[in-house]
């Protein structure tokens, strides 16, 4: 193989390692907003409608949460649709532990037309900015 398509090789290999980044952390094909722990403060602070979903395991929820959030395992989201039917006029916030599973999470909510956010590192950027969790 010549120097030209090994670099071309290379530059598509990147290319392709980008995308895929992009696409894991929402940043394109994405129908919702990740908001920054402080965004996401506020806007639970000053949408008295919002609905907070926690999308940890059972176990890590039943350990802290943010106040005021709900349960649902992003194991059970697909399943539990119909449950949270009833909040596609609310905005609705969804975490997990690093931000990983909620940007599934918030990829599947938007798709099914839900207003959806997804707070940006998880419990772990919300605990780092000084955020507590309430402890179940």
């Amino acid at each position: 193989m010549n120097d030209k398509k090994i670099n071309i090789l290379m530059w598509l290999i990147m290319l392709i390692m980008l995308g895929y980044f992009s696409y894991n952390q929402g940043w394109i094909f994405s129908d919702f907003k990740n908001l920054s722990t402080q965004e996401a403060k506020l806007l639970i602070d000053t949408d008295k409608d919002i609905v907070v979903i926690d999308v940890r395991s059972e176990d890590e929820y039943k350990k802290d949460c943010i106040e005021g959030a709900i349960n649902i395992p992003f194991s059970k989201l697909t399943s539990s649709l119909a449950q949270i039917e009833k909040f596609k006029d609310n905005a609705i916030l969804v975490y997990s532990e690093r931000g990983t599973r909620s940007i599934e999470s918030a990829r599947l909510l938007s798709k099914e037309g839900f207003r959806v956010f997804n707070l940006k590192g998880g419990v772990v950027f919300w605990l780092r900015n000084g955020y507590l969790l309430k402890k179940n």
